[in-house]
């Protein structure tokens, strides 16, 4: 897979890099794909509560998978 940065990402990236935040670009993304997945879940958790936390973990997990699958 190949991913194209814009000027100003690829720039935040190096020096992310250089500054030892991240070790390789590939880090980078998988860092950044995390913290997608958390907040996908943390929004998913915040509703369930919001509703009075009627899901279940496994209700919890399956709308975080169905989110994750459906986003851009």
């Amino acid at each position: 897979m190949n991913i194209t940065l814009t000027p100003d990402q690829e720039a935040w990236l190096k020096a992310e890099i250089a500054e030892g935040h991240f070790t390789t670009p590939e880090d980078a993304i998988a860092y950044a794909i995390n913290a997608a997945k958390r907040a996908a879940l943390r929004e998913t958790l915040d509703a369930s509560i919001a509703r009075g936390g009627a899901n279940s973990a496994d209700d919890v997990r399956r709308a975080v998978a169905d989110r994750l699958k459906s986003a851009p």
